[in-house]
């Protein structure tokens, strides 16, 4: 089973204190790229949370975002003296142009002259800053569900791709098989032009000979692509984390392929090599997507 890098989660909860809500991200990253948006006084939420994302998952770029509507204090409500005078010493001056003066309860319901504090900025407590984090472990169980399915659509993938790899390298094979008596041919002309050479030694022609022999053996390649793709299989069964493993598997494919096309002695097997090495990059473009 693996597991891809895209996905998201979601977890939200009301206490006495205040209503949260956690929302999680993570895209393609090559380690552990972690950024934090928390309310202020959430060091210790930050800290716990960044080891929590690193103990769980091993590679992608995470998101963390908290965000809080603390519940106000009622018996925290404060008057604002020096404003209530101000407005009562102007609202005794009204007496002066016929107008009644107010009475003290509109004073205090007058903007600025009652505050009630908030703990926007407060210091989280220890229960305080359990609760979230269990809230956390939700919205991190959520996103990791996510990047779990997206591993089982590419694990789909990779194995309806390693089938077309494995189609492909006996292609290859029977077109290689062809290659001797191409090489022969080609041989027979290349023994021709140097015959005119009268100077020409056996040593040079058995120098020639073990050149294009060398140039045609293209079995070792088609066994190494065979066992690649086998090993393929392998690692996407393990159960652990195998994008690194993956990506450098298909470097050597693609090595492979590329040595198969240098040694192709007819365009059958030159084109099946650049079909190789055409999948191979597919393959590996999707490699990125996995943890």
């Amino acid at each position: 089973m693996i597991r891809g890098m895209t996905g998201f989660g979601r977890a939200q909860g009301q206490a006495p204190w205040g209503v949260w809500v956690w929302e999680v991200r993570s895209v393609n990253g090559k380690s552990v790229d972690l950024r934090t948006n928390f309310p202020p006084g959430c060091e210790a939420v930050d800290f716990e949370a960044r080891r929590r994302v690193k103990d769980r998952f091993q590679r992608g770029s995470f998101q963390l975002q908290l965000r809080i509507d603390w519940t106000k204090d009622p018996g925290a409500n404060a008057i604002d003296a020096r404003e209530l005078a101000r407005l009562a010493r102007l609202s005794r001056n009204w007496t002066k142009s016929g107008v009644a003066p107010a009475r003290f309860g509109e004073l205090l319901s007058a903007p600025g002259v009652t505050k009630g504090a908030s703990r926007t900025g407060s210091t989280i407590d220890e229960a305080t800053t359990k609760e979230l984090i269990a809230g956390l472990d939700r919205a991190l169980d959520m996103l990791n569900e996510a990047r779990t399915k997206e591993g089982d659509s590419l694990s789909t993938l990779f194995n309806a791709m390693l089938a077309q790899l494995e189609q492909l390298v006996r292609q290859a094979g029977e077109h290689a098989a062809r290659q001797p008596d191409l090489v022969r041919e080609r041989f027979k002309t290349r023994l021709a032009e140097i015959a005119r050479d009268v100077t020409i030694d056996k040593d040079r022609v058995a120098q020639e000979v073990l050149a294009m022999a060398t140039r045609a053996d293209v079995r070792e390649e088609l066994d190494r692509l065979a066992a690649h793709t086998e090993s393929a299989r392998s690692i996407l069964t393990s159960g652990e984390a195998v994008g690194r493993k993956l990506d450098f598997l298909c470097q050597e494919l693609n090595r492979e392929a590329n040595t198969l096309c240098s040694k192709s002695a007819s365009l059958d097997l030159t084109n099946t090599g650049l079909a190789l090495k055409s999948l191979i990059e597919q393959f590996r473009e999707q490699v990125q997507n996995v943890e």
